[in-house]
């Protein structure tokens, strides 16, 4: 009998952190966990992100935190492999004990993610994603996204392409995997209401730059227009070689958020002819907003030798809409508290309703902005000459 209850303590002791008495938050330090590719291929996007988060937690803390608890962001490197998301998802949770997580990012990787988030009732906030199972009806409570989905993305560039400039031969490249499948999926029902069918489809695998494959099979069907669900580095590798092929010299490409306007550009050496990008944020450079304005001050002052990016801006949003949660829920809170609080500011996101402005969290999220390159500088497609 000794030994069971030796035992029965030694598992409620274990088991304290993740269970829920429903009572109020009392640390002077809140700590969020964020996982993404810090190395690899896409180290850019999880640099960049942070970039823009730590400028806005930065800015909060200098000003004495939010009822005077301050933030930080423990970040775990996962190279954009969901085995490693997992992993470090349920670090995060047991060893960092972090409020909630923040910022995954990936479409696979956030699939691996957040049932672990649910297993122990932590908030999921601000995905690096569009994918359609956090975005769900009825809505996951644990989830708030900022970003627009894929499919709205992918419904505007086809609106353009095929609605505005008339093009019906259209063809797909994409990621072979949770990611890219829901982009193709997306493509061919935006396709399917305008009575047209997808010309040809060519994927590759993640992590790789094996594009010859899809290069062939799309480049066979002869598209006027491929949208590219990818990550940047096989993205900028099938748009080099498709310019080299005689069948597909003169296509034109719609890329979505992901792929990273800026990145791209680079692996490009700056040759964005014929490139038509969907953003979920404004212009870092030219939108007059009052949230992008801060944007911009806070990269000078903490990041004065980065370049603004539409990825970076995202982050400070994701930074901006969570401490707006912890802003709202007041100085004593439970996690449910916080989670209900979460409800609250979804409907907010999604009717884009306009609330005051010391309260406001900002108008531009859940939208999508069509931009092109030219001379130097990305413009919003309404300014297309």
């Amino acid at each position: 009998m000794y030994k069971y209850i030796i035992a029965l303590a030694i598992l409620i002791v274990f088991s304290l952190p993740f269970v829920n008495f429903g009572s109020y938050y009392d640390e002077k330090e809140i700590r969020l966990g964020m996982s993404g590719p810090f190395s690899g291929n896409l180290h850019t996007i999880g640099d960049e992100l942070m970039l823009g988060v730590n400028a806005y937690f930065k800015h909060i803390n200098e000003k004495g935190g939010i009822y005077g608890r301050v933030f930080r962001v423990i970040t775990r490197d996962d190279k954009y492999e969901p085995k490693i998301t997992a992993e470090n998802a349920e670090e995060l949770i047991k060893k960092q004990r972090v409020f909630a997580l923040l910022g995954f990012i990936g479409t696979p990787t956030s699939k691996v993610a957040l049932p672990i988030a649910v297993k122990y009732r932590v908030p999921y906030i601000g995905a690096f994603t569009g994918a359609d199972f956090l975005r769900q009806i009825p809505r996951n409570p644990l989830v708030l996204n900022g970003r627009t989905s894929y499919r709205k993305e992918i419904e505007s560039l086809i609106k353009y392409f095929v609605d505005d400039e008339k093009y019906t031969e259209i063809a797909v490249f994409y990621q072979n995997d949770s990611y890219g499948r829901s982009g193709l999926i997306g493509v061919k029902a935006a396709l399917k209401k305008r009575s047209i069918d997808l010309v040809a489809e060519g994927s590759y695998k993640r992590n790789t730059l094996s594009v010859g494959n899809a290069l062939y099979e799309i480049s066979q069907n002869r598209p006027q227009v491929v949208i590219m669900i990818g990550a940047t580095k096989p993205t900028a590798e099938f748009i080099k070689r498709a310019r080299k092929d005689k069948n597909l010299k003169d296509v034109k490409f719609g890329a979505i958020s992901f792929i990273g306007s800026r990145m791209l550009l680079n692996a490009l050496n700056e040759k964005l002819g014929n490139i038509i990008f969907s953003q979920v944020v404004p212009s870092p450079w030219g939108a007059l907003s009052q949230e992008v304005g801060l944007y911009r001050k806070l990269m000078d002052k903490y990041n004065p030798d980065k370049e603004y990016s539409y990825i970076s801006l995202e982050g400070f949003f994701i930074a901006k809409m969570t401490i707006e949660l912890f802003r709202r829920v007041g100085e004593d809170f439970t996690r449910e508290d916080f989670i209900d609080e979460m409800r609250h500011l979804y409907r907010e996101i999604e009717s884009n309703q306009d609330v005051e402005e010391s309260r406001r969290v900002c108008k531009c999220l859940n939208n999508v902005y069509l931009t092109y390159y030219n001379d130097g500088i990305f413009w919003d497609i309404n300014e297309k000459n």
